[in-house]
């Protein structure tokens, strides 16, 4: 399974209403071109690690809203103790798909730990996530995400996807940044919980 298809089976299970944490990497690229909606729904975070535990905190915000955290194994190997604040926490409304091809692939290839044996699905599920599950296709990765979102618990799958990026032209890139990225996001929560989040530069 490629990535590109992982998160094309994503996108067609989910809204411009659902709400996205996205890591960084190939995936951001991808995400951009089959994203629900084509809208500002999704914030890129260019810290490893902090893409669970942000996406928690987004959905215990905001607990009637559908949260999903579009993860890869890096990240989640960054920070592993964020996986036993998921387990404990378990918001229903949030998914975590963990898109895991061995590699930290846009710096070089590197091999991360799971190319090694690791199991992230097995280290939620002994951290308590009672649905940690891995998948290996389209198939299986749709049917469980499905499961997820429509659950009343947290989510966890990873799905095992094959090395490789996707070459994408210049006018099908992202061309947002982190910063531009976070206030688009920002105003669009505002907008769909008719709310005021954040409000600008104080005036003085």
């Amino acid at each position: 399974m490629k990535r590109i298809d992982a998160l094309r089976v994503i996108a067609g299970l989910t809204t411009p209403e659902d709400l996205f944490i996205s890591s960084v990497g190939g995936l951001i690229d991808d995400w951009w071109n089959v994203r629900p909606g084509q809208v500002d729904n999704t914030m890129s975070l260019s810290i490893l690690g902090s893409v669970s535990s942000t996406a928690l905190g987004l959905a215990l915000a905001l607990p009637h809203r559908r949260v999903v955290a579009l993860e890869t194994d890096g990240s989640v190997l960054m920070n592993l103790g964020a996986v036993a604040t998921l387990a404990t926490r378990r918001p229903p409304n949030l998914t975590v798909v963990v898109l895991d091809n061995g590699l930290y692939e846009c710096i070089g290839s590197a091999p991360t730990l799971t190319s090694a044996g690791v199991d992230l699905a097995a280290i939620a599920a002994g951290a308590g996530c009672a649905h940690a599950v891995a998948v290996h296709d389209e198939a299986e990765l749709g049917r469980e995400v499905a499961t997820s979102l429509d659950a009343e618990d947290l989510g966890y799958v990873v799905a095992r996807i094959e090395p490789g990026m996707e070459s994408w032209p210049p006018e099908q890139r992202r061309y947002t940044d982190g910063v531009e990225d976070k206030y688009r996001f920002v105003r669009y929560v505002e907008k769909l919980e008719g709310r005021r989040i954040h409000g600008g530069a104080p005036h003085v």
